[in-house]
C-alpha cells in the first residue's frame, strides 16, 4: 500500500471535510456500538459570504456522521464509508476533537420503565426497540426483570452483563445472542494476511502487514477454568466447570438464561472451552486500510515459514486508524480459531 495515495473526508452534520487529518473507529463484537473519534485543527474555518467563521459554529450534538477513506493514483481508486454516526461530544480544547456514536446514538436517547415478572427476551426486545429499528433474537426466558427509567441502549447492556447476551446493531437490524455462538458458516466476508513472504513473492492472493504482535500457542499451553450456571426447572441453581481449576487459571464465567440442566449445560461449557484453547495464533495483527476487515469477520493467517500454521481466526475487535503521519492501518485482535 506504500505506493498508493490516501484520502478521506468526513461530512458532520452540512459540513463537508476532504483530506481529514486524523481519525480512529473503534469496533468490537463484544461491544454494542461502533465509535470514531475525529481529531481536526480547531483553527480551520469555513467560507460563508466574505467573511470566515470557525467550524464550531456548524457543528452540533447529535449531527449525523459519515466517514470514507481509502487509496487511490491514476489507475486505481478504492475510496469506501468507514462509518457512520452521531455526534455525542464534542471538545473545546485544542486541537478540536469529536466523538461519535454509531446507530446505537437512538438508543440512548429515549426511557423505559417496566416491571415483569416473568418476561421472555422477544417480549422485552418488543418493548425497548421501536420501528423503524428491527431486531432478532434466540427464544429464551430471563424470569423476572425490572427497567427503572433506563435507555434501551441501557437495558441491553444490563441483559449483557446479567444473561451473557450480546447485542450488534448493523444497518436499523439489531442482532441480540448468547456469546461464542459464532463458527465459521456464519462469517460472510474473509480476508486474508500472509505472514513471512519469500523475498521473491509475488503475493499469493493475500495482503501484507504493517505490524505482527501475534504469539503461536498449543493447547496444553492454556490455562484456563470455564464456569457455566443456569437454573433448571425448579429454580435450582445449576453450575457446570471445565477445564484447568488451579489457582493461576484464567476464569471465564457465563450465565445462561433459560431453564437448563447440568447435561445441556456441559456441551457449552466445552464448546466455549476448546474455542479458547486451541494450536493457533493468538493477540493482534496490523494491516494497511487494506483489505477492510471488520469485527465479526473472519481472518485467514497464511504464515509462509511455516505453513502448518495456517488457520482462520474470528476477529473480534478492529481499531481502524487514519493519520496523515504514520498512515492508514486497522489492528485487528484475533478472538479463537474458527476452522
Amino acid at each position: 500500500m506504500l505506493y498508493l495515495n490516501m484520502t478521506s473526508n468526513a461530512k458532520l452534520g452540512k459540513v463537508i471535510l476532504n483530506n481529514i487529518s486524523q481519525f480512529e473507529i473503534s469496533e468490537s463484537i463484544m461491544e454494542m456500538s461502533n465509535t470514531a473519534k475525529i481529531t481536526i485543527p480547531r483553527a480551520y474555518t469555513l467560507a460563508k459570504g466574505s467573511g470566515k467563521e470557525g467550524i464550531l459554529d456548524y457543528l452540533h450534538v447529535g449531527d449525523k456522521v459519515t466517514l470514507s477513506a481509502g487509496y487511490y493514483r491514476d489507475d486505481f481508486n478504492d475510496v469506501a464509508l468507514e462509518f457512520t454516526g452521531f455526534i455525542r461530544e464534542i471538545e473545546s480544547d485544542i486541537p478540536l476533537v469529536i466523538h461519535c456514536d454509531d446507530e446505537t446514538h437512538w438508543l440512548r436517547q429515549n426511557s423505559n420503565t417496566n416491571s415483569y415478572k416473568d418476561v421472555t427476551l422477544k417480549q422485552l426486545l418488543t418493548d425497548i426497540i421501536k420501528p423503524p429499528l428491527t431486531f432478532e433474537c434466540p427464544d429464551l426466558k430471563l424470569g423476572r426483570f425490572m427497567i427503572d427509567n433506563e435507555s434501551s441502549f441501557q437495558v441491553l447492556q444490563r441483559i449483557k452483563s446479567d444473561y451473557s447476551l450480546y447485542s450488534r446493531l448493523q444497518n436499523g437490524h439489531l442482532k441480540v445472542n448468547l456469546r461464542d455462538i459464532v463458527n465459521g458458516t456464519d462469517i460472510k466476508d474473509v480476508h486474508t494476511y500472509v505472514l513471512n513472504p519469500p523475498s521473491t513473492s509475488s503475493g499469493s492472493g493475500g495482503y501484507y502487514t504493517k505490524k505482527n504482535e501475534l504469539k503461536f500457542k498449543r493447547k496444553e499451553d492454556y490455562k484456563l477454568h470455564v464456569k457455566v450456571t443456569s437454573m433448571d426447572k425448579n429454580g435450582k441453581k445449576v453450575t457446570v466447570d471445565v477445564g484447568n481449576k488451579d489457582k493461576g487459571a484464567s476464569l471465564i464465567q457465563f450465565t445462561y438464561p433459560g431453564k437448563m440442566t447440568e447435561a445441556e449445560l456441559r456441551p457449552i461449557a466445552e464448546s466455549i472451552y476448546n474455542k479458547r484453547c486451541y494450536n493457533g495464533y493468538t493477540g493482534t495483527i496490523t494491516g494497511f486500510g487494506l483489505p477492510r476487515t471488520h469485527a465479526g469477520d473472519a481472518l485467514v493467517i497464511d504464515d509462509q515459514t511455516e505453513p502448518d500454521r495456517a488457520g482462520k481466526y474470528l476477529i473480534e475487535k478492529v481499531v481502524v486508524t487514519y493519520d496523515e503521519g504514520s498512515g492508514f492501518s486497522r489492528k485487528n485482535t484475533l478472538s479463537y480459531r474458527i476452522d
